[in-house]
Formats: C-alpha cells, sequence, structure tokens
C-alpha cells in the first residue's frame, strides 16, 4: 500500500453560503468534497437551529489548491460571516483521485 501526503482543507461557516462555497470550491481545483450540517458556539454566538446552522466542507486536495480555497474563503467570508477554515496534512491511498489536471 502507497500513501500519498496532501492536505485537507476543513470549512466550517454558515449553512447559507453552502451552494456558493461548493460552488467555488470545485472551480479553484478540488475534486470533491464532504458536507455536513453541524452545530456550535463561537465569536458570533450560538449557531444551532434551524435559522443559524453551520455547515461543515472537508475535502482533500494538493497545496497549492488548498492554498487558493483557504485565500478566496478569508477574502469572501471571514469579516461577515461566521467562517473558521484550516489545513491539515494527511496521508492517503489513491492519492491521484484528489488531485484535477488543472493545479497540482
Amino acid at each position: 500500500m502507497q500513501l500519498h501526503t496532501l492536505k485537507k482543507v476543513t470549512i466550517i461557516t454558515e449553512d447559507s453560503l453552502k451552494q456558493s462555497l461548493l460552488k467555488k470550491i470545485i472551480e479553484l481545483g478540488a475534486t470533491g468534497y464532504t458536507c455536513r450540517q453541524c452545530e456550535g458556539y463561537g465569536s458570533r454566538g450560538a449557531r444551532s437551529d434551524q435559522f443559524t446552522r453551520n455547515v461543515e466542507v472537508e475535502l482533500i486536495c494538493s497545496e497549492v489548491v488548498a492554498n487558493d480555497i483557504l485565500t478566496y474563503v478569508s477574502h469572501h467570508y471571514f469579516d461577515n460571516y461566521a467562517c473558521i477554515a484550516w489545513i491539515s496534512d494527511v496521508q492517503v491511498v489513491r492519492g491521484d483521485r484528489y488531485t484535477s489536471t488543472k493545479k497540482s
């Protein structure tokens, strides 16, 4: 078994941003994502009912794509929305499935 070192991007933000965020993630070079509803409490208060629920998005990608996505999120969401995002190092099997030919 061969492992490939890639990046895992995690973004937690307001559910109202979900569709535009997912579209942009793919445009920036991600080959897919996992998305789920979540609740929490932070600097913008509790986010736990049907009107203020958050969405958590995770994806595996190259470092270039990860940096492009975090740059986009930080410039477009951080000032006006409940949003947190980070990158983690991961090792995955079948690493070629997580990188597109657009960016490496």
